[in-house]
């Protein structure tokens, strides 16, 4: 296990690419899961129930799935899905988890949608840091899509803008903040 969490650091630290995960379903199951169950955390303090939870997690999935698991199967490669997969929900993962702190402390800082008094510069910190692991996320994801797909860095930062920007249009139409 240790083993395969430092493979996804150097992956996320752009050592190391998706080429490098090994071709197992066991490897994409270990990954998915973490992914999942991280990814819920990091959704938990905004979530209105766990119905919209695991619809979340759900269309997040199915996102993932369609858009670049479609794409490499488009292009021709189909056989890189599993890697691929297994990458971006790795590394995904150890992003959310970076994430996790953050987000729990800006859900601390406002309570109804206003500013709490006296956390104003934690909700502020928080928001820069997340801004920051959002920006680490879009390089990381361009990072595995430039070896997957033999694209240039440029192209995979850009299809992974293009699959954030698509992904929050989505999550906007199907659970609008209240």
């Amino acid at each position: 296990m240790q083993a395969l969490i430092r493979l996804f650091i150097d992956i996320a630290l752009h050592r190391k690419g998706p080429q490098d995960v090994p071709s197992s379903g066991a490897v994409l199951g270990l990954a998915l899961l973490a992914y999942l169950g991280i990814g819920a955390a990091v959704l938990w303090p905004s979530a209105r129930g766990m119905p919209i939870l695991a619809g979340q997690l759900l269309t997040d999935l199915l996102l993932v799935l369609l858009i670049f698991g479609g794409l490499l199967a488009a292009l021709g490669r189909g056989a890189r899905v599993p890697q691929t997969l297994a990458a971006l929900f790795g590394t995904g993962a150890l992003l959310s988890a970076a994430a996790l702190p953050f987000v729990w402390m800006a859900a601390r800082s406002v309570s109804d949608g206003a500013p709490v008094a006296g956390m104003e510069m934690a909700a502020l910190l928080s928001t820069l840091a997340l801004f920051m692991l959002l920006l680490a996320s879009l390089l990381v994801t361009g990072h595995i899509l430039r070896h997957a797909l033999g694209w240039s860095y440029p192209a995979g930062v850009l299809a992974a803008v293009v699959y954030f920007s698509v992904s929050v249009a989505v999550f906007r139409k199907l659970f609008p903040v209240a």
